[in-house]
């Protein structure tokens, strides 16, 4: 009694006597409330929007806001493909066990002759190719979504729920089903129409590329309705005029609604002062239910020309272009664009119509007061793959580039699917394309035919298993599994799938053929040894069938080791542009940044090495593993060994002119030497040629023209030299002496002469290691250095 308050035992005693009575309702109460509470508390938070479902709110997003029976002027618009629709997953049930993967097509266009065909829904399947039907099967694959693609759903991911529970999930069925509503359009090539149970139906020879906008024209921008910003009046190209003096119309660019993050994909602000606007755009779009024709996605004519800004000749030039210029300061500004033109050693042949080449993709961050997080001061960015073709444009006659990218995407909050895809449907489309929000940079690389043809197939094969997760449904980015890694993967197998098939080649090409891949292989697998997950799914595609077997997609922490040049885009990027350039290809590379670039609470950001946004750290780190992980070859040794002759022949000459070394060799201590030999490799050897060669020197790789490598050679050395004396001022004393004699120096700058050009000639820091080691040990315990320093070692 003496706990309880005083005011309890002034109280009445009836009043007392209910609080018993009051405590066992509350308990009572507690007790049925208990497995409610527990409900509440275990069930999961509801799933935050997608940026896909904002956008799908907005009517002009929706597929019904552009009926097909609304057409625009034919003599202003074109089809955008001869055939193109629209994918409709068909109910589980119509799917028989083990069957064939086939989807609806609801057909938008179709090749002249076929007008009936428009409006409706046909089979779409695979033609009946034996390799083709061996690869579909492959990839066909039971989907289950387990705990992976709750989590991604619930982290506000795009995941293909309509295919869980299906057996033999197909290429074509996993794109129909990536999106949680039939929204994708794809355009169809290597078309074969056929009757099946007397109904029409199409079987492809190539998987569909995912494109935006059935109709596509080419206008100027002319002026903005002040009463509807989104309306622009629009002025068409005239090719037999030859410039915009066609008809004039007002179009429809709609503003799309933030995504998740607050931010908009497209907003038509600026377009009318935008200098890539200068020689028009393309629209692609529809007629809306009014018959006002609706972009879905902008193309600027001006990006796509073979005209440059500029042309860098040599491969020197060319490398430091790439890793030096293509991404620095002033060419990374908010709305800037450029075009270059970068042609190796020997003689340069022009663009010409029906080339064909390799496109290396990147694209960095998104900055500003409303940019996105920055992880560990890296900007990772993505990387893809894709290929380019030079074509007459139909509008004006004049040859473009078609560009179409291998997108290896996993789930992600905009409903990009992983899958080819053209300008349409990535960069530019106004729903999810980048152009606005992110700095491109695209390089157009015209390269052996052979490769481009094994690359795309390969590329098909991991970005349908990035669709289907390989059965879990999602497929989410690791250090070893991503876009980058997984496109090197693409690659890798289509070079070894060459190398399989070569028998089969054309003998005329396999020399150059093989001396890239050579190349290719020394960026891939750095360590000369090809990871497991890759070397067994190369080795399921020459298994007939499917097989028991299944790709793998779980690779070790060492297999992503094994691929550390391939782990960020940035680095495989500029890396992989430099292989083609040193083999003599000629790039063209297009860079944007956030066209058109008046949004001031955005600002781009470039794509960075590990630990790039650090001011010293993201210069040097890259340089280290540069340095450190290039492998020490036959020819580096045999070089090492020429460059460490040279330097004993003129330091013996000169030590023994100046007096600095005996006449007499000291006698060989073995167990000393072996014992120092240890402690020297580490200090002065490894220590000395990291901090004045691997740190210091840009890497070779960097494309360093004549003059500059020979200018940082000399600073190197000259540092190197200076080192010495600094140190026996500051915590070396017993070493003053010897260090400021200048007979010291002399030898000592040879040796840096010696070591700079081991590196610069290698790339690798172990030849100027070895080198630098083998001096100062044979000079300690030979020549007798340890007397001018003064030093004893006990025996």
């Amino acid at each position: 009694m003496l706990l309880l308050p005083q005011p309890w035992l002034r109280r009445p005693p009836q009043r007392r006597r209910r609080w018993p009575v009051l405590l066992l309702a509350i308990g009572a109460m507690a007790l049925l409330l208990l497995p409610l509470a527990r409900a509440a508390l275990t069930q999961p938070a509801p799933r935050p929007p997608t940026s896909y479902d904002l956008a799908w709110r907005a009517p002009f997003n929706r597929p019904a806001h552009y009926p097909l029976e609304r057409r625009p002027d034919l003599a202003l618009y074109r089809p955008h493909g001869d055939w193109f629709g629209r994918l409709i997953l068909p109910p589980a049930a119509a799917m028989a066990q083990g069957g064939e993967d086939w989807v609806w097509l609801e057909v938008e266009q179709a090749p002249a002759g076929h007008d009936d065909l428009i409006g409706r829904r046909l089979r779409l399947g695979w033609q009946d190719d034996p390799r083709l039907r061996a690869l579909v099967g492959k990839m066909q694959t039971p989907v289950r979504l387990g705990a992976e693609a709750r989590l991604a759903a619930q982290q506000g991911n795009v995941v293909p729920t309509r295919l869980d529970g299906r057996d033999d999930v197909g290429p074509l069925q996993s794109l129909a089903g990536a999106h949680p509503h039939d929204d994708i359009t794809v355009a169809l090539e290597a078309v074969q129409l056929e009757q099946r149970d007397g109904e029409p139906m199409l079987r492809i020879g190539r998987p569909p590329l995912q494109s935006t906008g059935r109709w596509v024209g080419l206008v100027r921008l002319l002026r903005r309705d002040p009463a509807d910003p989104e309306r622009f009046r629009v002025q068409h190209y005239d090719r037999l005029r030859g410039g915009f003096s066609g008809a004039i119309e007002t179009v429809r660019l709609p503003r799309q609604p933030p995504d998740r993050h607050g931010r908009r994909f497209f907003d038509p602000e600026g377009l009318l002062e935008t200098p890539a606007g200068d020689e028009g755009w393309y629209l692609y779009g529809a007629p809306d239910s009014a018959g006002t024709f609706t972009a879905q996605a902008l193309e600027p004519r001006l990006l796509t020309s073979l005209a440059s800004d500029r042309l860098l000749r040599g491969t020197t030039a060319g490398l430091n272009h790439i890793n030096r210029v293509n991404w620095s300061r002033d060419q990374t500004r908010r709305g800037r664009f450029t075009r270059v033109d970068l042609v190796p050693d020997g003689p340069h042949t022009p663009w010409q119509p029906s080339d064909r080449s390799l496109l290396i993709h990147n694209f960095g961050g998104i900055g500003g007061p409303e940019g996105e997080p920055i992880s560990g001061f890296t900007v990772t960015g993505h990387f893809a793959f894709g290929a380019a073709r030079v074509v007459i444009d139909p509008f004006t006659g004049q040859p473009r580039f078609d560009m179409r990218y291998h997108q290896i995407y996993a789930n992600n909050p905009n409903g990009i699917v992983s899958g080819s895809q053209d300008w349409s449907a990535y960069t530019g489309n106004l729903q999810r394309g980048w152009l606005g929000t992110r700095p491109i940079s695209d390089v157009l690389v015209r390269t052996e035919p052979l490769l481009l043809e094994e690359l795309a197939i390969q590329a098909e094969v991991l970005m349908a298993r990035y669709r289907s997760g390989d059965g879990s449904g999602v497929s989410l980015v690791s250090p070893a599994i991503s876009c980058v890694q997984d496109s090197s993967q693409a690659l890798w197998i289509a070079i070894d799938q060459l190398r399989r098939r070569r028998r089969q080649l054309d003998g005329r090409e396999l020399p150059r053929l093989a001396s890239l891949a050579q190349a290719l292989d020394a960026l891939l697998t750095p360590f000369g040894m090809v990871r497991s997950d890759w070397r067994h799914n190369a080795s399921l595609m020459d298994t007939p069938g499917d097989g028991p077997d299944r790709f793998k997609a779980n690779p070790s922490l060492w297999d992503g080791v094994l691929s550390w040049r391939s782990m960020l885009p940035r680095r495989a990027h500029d890396e992989m542009a430099g292989v083609f350039l040193r083999h003599g290809d000629p790039l063209h590379v297009v860079r944007t940044n956030q066209v058109p670039g008046v949004d001031e609470r955005l600002a781009p950001l470039a794509p960075t090495q590990l630990l790039g946004q650090l001011p010293v750290v993201g210069v040097v780190l890259p340089r280290l593993m540069d340095a450190f992980f290039a492998p020490l070859t036959g020819r580096g040794l045999a070089l090492g060994a020429l460059l460490l002759g040279a330097y004993a022949a003129a330091a013996l000459a000169l030590g023994r002119g100046t007096g600095f070394l005996p006449a007499q060799r000291t006698r060989a201590r073995p167990l000393v030497m072996v014992r120092q030999a240890i402690v020297l490799l580490l200090t002065p050897s490894l220590i000395e040629e990291t901090l004045f060669r691997a740190a210091l020197l840009p890497h070779p790789l960097e494309g360093l023209n004549g003059w500059d490598s020979l200018a940082w050679g000399a600073l190197s050395v000259g540092l190197f030299v200076a080192w010495h004396p600094l140190a026996s001022r500051l915590w070396y004393r017993q070493g003053r002496r010897l260090f400021d004699d200048g007979r010291f120096l002399l030898l000592a700058s040879l040796l840096g002469v010696a070591c700079v050009i081991a590196y610069q000639a290698t790339g690798s820091i172990w030849p100027p290691v070895l080198i630098h080691w083998l001096v100062v040990l044979i000079w300690l315990e030979l020549l007798g250095g340890r007397s001018r320093l003064g030093q004893a070692v006990q025996g």
